[in-house]
């Protein structure tokens, strides 16, 4: 959003801040910009979240089955206009796309790409690079992870990751990557499973807890970079999400508690079921001496579903 409103208002975007999009001429123009967007909750928080911080205004959609408090999360931000649909994730993206273009000042916002429509997905999965930084800054050179565990949806989060990761690191020191889905709605594991190098939707309406995650085809730029660095493809069940909330709310010994929520959790979910099992221990190429890489990207963003999950 910055970008977009920083590129109209004549900014340069290198060396971009805050104090210059609070700038009375960066204000007018953002006050006239509409942004829209499709979400299952996290990605519309954070566009209601900037819509408010930077003078605009934003229009979230969400698909079917998307809770009401999440929605509400979003609604808290008066300048942002909340609905969800009866359509499914794939469609809504549709639907804000069209709302977009009916607007003369209305911008898509979305980290879904398709032909035609990528150069803002690629700035949200470069912000993603952040992340990266933040953990290398942690790690001594000789500790990097030898795994690396990603959630996907559309896959944007996993590609800027990978991407982040592997331009920092020399070539000896690359993780093994696996990619972790909902097994409803495995678009990337679909796509490897048909191994015709194409990328693959699933179809239908899908559902899962895993509400973040519950996107049906893989983002054009994302795909690319996942299928030629993956090795592994993984699916989960929401009951295996469940089990990796509670193990990271009700850790064993001095671990310290963290707050996961249904989405943020799929990698470890998956991780913590994989390393019980001998033969997925091989199959991944986990050991005793291996450093694995997960990301928690949401806490208890539904904190009533999130209490009622790791209470159960």
């Amino acid at each position: 959003m910055a970008c977009c409103i920083a590129e109209r208002a004549g900014l340069p975007l290198k060396g971009l801040t805050y104090d210059q999009l609070q700038t009375p001429a960066a204000k007018d123009v953002a006050k006239k910009l509409t942004f829209y967007t499709a979400t299952d909750g996290n990605h519309g928080r954070g566009v209601a979240w900037a819509a408010a911080k930077l003078g605009t205004h934003a229009v979230v959609k969400m698909p079917v089955g998307s809770t009401k408090l999440r929605a509400e999360h979003i609604a808290q931000f008066d300048s942002t206009q909340v609905e969800i649909t009866d359509n499914n994730y794939d469609d809504t993206v549709k639907l804000a796309n069209e709302l977009a273009k009916q607007d003369p000042n209305g911008i898509l916002i979305q980290d879904m790409a398709w032909s035609g429509y990528t150069k803002i997905p690629q700035e949200i999965s470069a912000g993603y690079s952040i992340i990266v930084t933040e953990i290398l800054d942690q790690l001594a050179k000789n500790n990097y992870p030898t795994h690396l565990f990603l959630q996907a949806g559309v896959g944007q989060l996993s590609a800027g990751i990978i991407n982040a990761l592997f331009s920092k690191l020399p070539a000896k020191d690359y993780p093994i990557v696996t990619i972790v889905e909902p097994s409803t709605v495995a678009c990337y594991f679909l796509s490897a499973y048909k191994a015709d190098g194409q990328a693959h939707t699933v179809p239908g309406s899908p559902q899962t807890i895993m509400a973040g995650l519950n996107c049906q085809t893989p983002s054009a730029i994302s795909f690319p970079v996942i299928k030629k660095t993956a090795s592994f493809y993984g699916t989960l069940t929401d009951e295996m999400a469940r089990i990796g909330m509670r193990v990271l709310a009700r850790p064993n010994g001095n671990d310290p508690v963290i707050v996961s929520g249904e989405s943020g959790v799929a990698a470890f979910a998956f991780l913590n079921a994989a390393v019980k099992d001998a033969k997925y221990r091989q199959m991944l190429q986990l050991n005793s001496s291996s450093r694995v890489l997960v990301i928690n990207t949401e806490g208890d963003t539904d904190e009533h579903d999130y209490q009622v999950i790791v209470n159960e």
